[in-house]
């Protein structure tokens, strides 16, 4: 291979490492953000909305003061409306895994509850969930049926 290909070669492999390491650094940048992002819950949401109109809008004390008490409302209201429905959303969720259960060989249905733990564990209570169930869903005791567990 003469020195010219070797250069050449050399300038490629440069470019495709940096673009490889760019693309890198940003999905963990991203994933970062995003993790903060979700920690901080609604409140998060409503303090990253209010910073955004505040400087595309140019609001004033007086505006960011009121946004805020909007948002704040929008917030409370929000989580009241949650802990009305969050019976219903449960009983949906425990039909649902009931007819998965159903459809599922046994084996599957093991490796099925471990995925449900391991969602739980990581993912079930969060500030947009408060009120996620906290026990993994157990096998139906009739997999045929559509009937949900008893409480």
């Amino acid at each position: 291979m003469t020195s010219h290909w070797k250069a050449v070669l050399g300038i490629v492999l440069v470019f495709l490492f940096g673009c490889a390491s760019g693309w890198l650094s940003r999905s963990m940048v991203a994933y970062h953000q995003t993790s903060t992002f979700l920690q901080r819950g609604p409140e998060g949401v409503a303090k990253l909305l209010e910073r955004r109109m505040t400087h595309d809008l140019d609001l004033d004390a007086n505006q960011q003061q009121q946004i805020h008490a909007c948002f704040m409302e929008n917030v409370n209201q929000r989580r009241q409306l949650q802990l009305q429905i969050q019976p219903q959303i449960q009983l949906l969720n425990r039909q649902t895994l009931q007819q998965i259960n159903a459809v599922l060989r046994p084996d599957q249905r093991e490796r099925f509850q471990a995925n449900l733990v391991e969602f739980r564990q990581r993912f079930g209570k969060s500030p947009f969930n408060p009120n996620a169930e906290s026990q993994p869903a157990s096998p139906p005791a009739n997999p045929g049926t559509n009937n949900p567990p008893p409480p």
